[in-house]
């Protein structure tokens, strides 16, 4: 196994995989790790085979999000289209969603967690498991230290001894790696700079808000969508394109 670093962050990868799977939203960090990922199988490995995992969540006020990992997925399979693609998709209900109950269970790990969380972990394992996946992304990064951002416990701990496994672990006997677990948002839009992928960047979007003139019985896929400006998602990516001028 090789331990590709980018720009001080490692991220594992092995040339005799044939399966890896990763989270993709439409959101800035997954796209780039995803792209990531593409760009070192096709130095290692240019027969890998791709399992997108992708969540349908909000449909009824944001209805977009569905296209918007769409729109992502469909750049990164056009630009490596000599690896093979797959995507699954997963209905989450708005009711179970962190933002309508925050944490309402207990997973079957002991961890306290909301409803959404705990059928997105649910569904990873279930989609890796049966498509015999050899090691699992996802691109969750480190909320800022900053009254203005929603603070998740998952996305505001600082590395130790103690938890850096959390960047690469094994799980269910698969290699499990999350490998922008203790850097922010900055770091990102950094390698979008550096990588000269603005045209990926701009594809991606950040924003939950919502907005009263637009829903599922209105709204045409792909459509524009504006941005709220306001919610912590959107304060989030707004600080950290201000950190790289």
């Amino acid at each position: 196994m090789i331990f590709e670093n980018i720009d001080g962050v490692s991220i594992p990868f092995d040339k005799d995989w044939n399966r890896i799977a990763i989270s993709l939203s439409g959101g800035a960090d997954s796209a780039l790790l995803t792209y990531l990922l593409c760009k070192i199988a096709s130095k290692y490995n240019p027969k890998l085979k791709i399992h997108v995992i992708s969540h349908i969540r909000m449909w009824k006020t944001r209805p977009w999000q569905e296209f918007d990992s769409l729109r992502v997925y469909s750049y990164l399979q056009n630009k490596f289209s000599f690896l093979f693609w797959q995507r699954h998709t997963n209905f989450i209900a708005p009711d179970i969603e962190y933002g309508m109950q925050g944490p309402i269970t207990v997973d079957e790990y002991g961890k306290k967690v909301s409803g959404d969380n705990a059928q997105i972990r649910a569904y990873s394992e279930y989609i890796c498991y049966h498509n015999k996946i050899d090691a699992y992304y996802n691109g969750v990064t480190k909320t800022p230290n900053s009254p203005n951002f929603i603070v998740m416990d998952e996305r505001n701990i600082e590395k130790t001894d103690e938890n850096k496994h959390l960047e690469f672990m094994t799980h269910m006997g698969k290699v499990v790696s999350h490998p922008f677990r203790f850097v922010t948002k900055s770091w990102i839009v950094k390698q979008y700079h550096n990588l000269k992928l603005t045209e990926l960047f701009d594809l991606t979007r950040s924003c939950e808000g919502e907005f009263k003139n637009i829903n599922y019985k209105n709204y045409s896929p792909y459509q524009f969508v504006p941005i709220c400006g306001e919610c912590s998602w959107c304060k989030e990516r707004e600080w950290a394109i201000e950190q790289n001028k």
